[in-house]
């Protein structure tokens, strides 16, 4: 991992002026490096003791991982500054403040949440517009999985797969992000939070637990299928039949399972791409449902592994391909 100094980065944003993002304790602004580069560079101003602890569990973790699929992180930059004179006894010293910022490799298309549900949730957004596309990117992200899971050594968990950590690329390629709730399977006995991942996608078995599993990355990932299959958020409003219909709160896990198991998918696909799908594509679609079902069941142990969850994934893309030109029908 490359060690930028603060003038390379200044350089390289010329002096931080886009702005293209903001979390809890940063700003993320777009840069090209003098090699021409793209870059994201994530500024951790604000950090809290907590955040820097995820701040290296991504540092170590990205520093060994390599996937097509996972977002590469190009280096860091630590910068030491003084904050002011602090009088202890009546001697004065300085506080040095340091502050650390993370280049990463830039997406150009944003995130998957940005295009089901934010800025991008448009018919003029290929993610939205095509089945094909959004089979693509839940591939992408399950041979990301299936990495941490299965190649990874040891194997890693990364603890809050949801739309706003896939990210695309300029060519339309997902990529998984945000390591900082990871952990690998040597250390899980030994993480003391109780609670990992975000409301709606974490795995209810780890209320009860309190130990991570791989199949808790299965879980989150059955909702984020869901969420590509309906557009629907993972909690939305949905209004109640009557006369007096009331907007409530609507849980999509709840929502989706009992019609996709009764054969009705139709019934929650998202509407929004131009075409109606043809026959193969609502086959590969209901295979892709059927699977999201499985990978959300109660139990960790009666959810499908990852590898099965790609080679499905792989089987929904083909009678895509097939369906739009046999030339295309080929090995993904």
């Amino acid at each position: 991992m490359e060690k930028f100094t603060l003038k390379e980065l200044m350089v390289a944003t010329n002096n931080f002026v886009q702005e293209i993002g903001r979390g809890n304790f940063g700003r993320v602004y777009k840069g090209v490096l003098l090699d021409g580069r793209e870059v994201a560079i994530k500024s951790l101003g604000k950090a809290s003791p907590d955040d820097w602890k995820s701040l290296l569990t991504e540092l170590v973790i990205l520093s060994r991982v390599r996937h097509k699929h996972i977002v590469s992180l190009f280096g860091s930059c630590v910068v030491r500054q003084k904050k002011g004179m602090l009088s202890f006894r009546k001697k004065s010293v300085d506080q040095l403040q340091e502050e650390r910022m993370l280049a990463y490799e830039y997406m150009k298309n944003g995130s998957l949440a940005d295009h089901l549900h934010g800025p991008l949730s448009s018919s003029s957004s290929p993610v939205i517009a095509s089945w094909k596309m959004r089979i693509e990117i839940l591939l992408g992200v399950s041979r990301a999985i299936e990495h941490l899971h299965v190649y990874a050594m040891p194997p890693l968990i990364h603890r809050d797969i949801k739309p706003s950590n896939i990210l695309v690329d300029s060519s339309w390629v997902s990529h998984l992000t945000d390591f900082g709730c990871a952990v690998n399977w040597e250390e899980k006995e030994r993480s003391n939070a109780p609670i990992w991942g975000t409301t709606g996608y974490v795995d209810p078995m780890l209320y009860t637990t309190m130990s991570p599993t791989v199949s808790m990355d299965v879980y989150s990932f059955g909702v984020v299928m869901l969420e590509v299959l309906t557009g629907k958020k993972t909690i939305f409003n949905r209004q109640e039949e009557g006369e007096d219909s009331s907007f409530v709160p609507t849980s999509l896990v709840v929502f989706s399972l009992p019609i996709i198991e009764a054969g009705e998918l139709g019934k929650v696909l998202d509407r929004r791409p131009a075409q109606e799908p043809t026959a193969r594509q609502l086959e590969a679609l209901d295979l892709v449902a059927q699977t999201a079902a499985r990978c959300v069941r109660l139990q960790g142990k009666d959810r499908p592994a990852i590898s099965e969850v790609v080679t499905i994934l792989e089987t929904a893309l083909k009678l895509i391909l097939c369906d739009d030109s046999p030339m295309s029908c080929r090995a993904i």
